[in-house]
């Protein structure tokens, strides 16, 4: 039987993204903030777990 493999989750493991959104496209900014949001970027990716990033946009209006 296979054992399904969850990746440790260590809470000061995040990192904090400084994200200027002058000059950009809302919609393609948008994906990319969420898509890090969610913890898409790391290799140990999981759907069902919170391993998501800190992101901070700057100059939105």
């Amino acid at each position: 039987m296979n054992k399904t493999l969850v990746p440790p989750q260590d809470p000061s493991s995040r990192q904090w993204y400084l994200v200027d959104a002058e000059n950009q496209t809302l919609g393609r900014l948008a994906s990319e903030v969420a898509s890090v949001l969610r913890g898409k970027n790391n290799p140990n990716f999981a759907p069902h777990l919170d391993a998501g990033d800190f992101v901070v946009v700057i100059n939105a209006e």
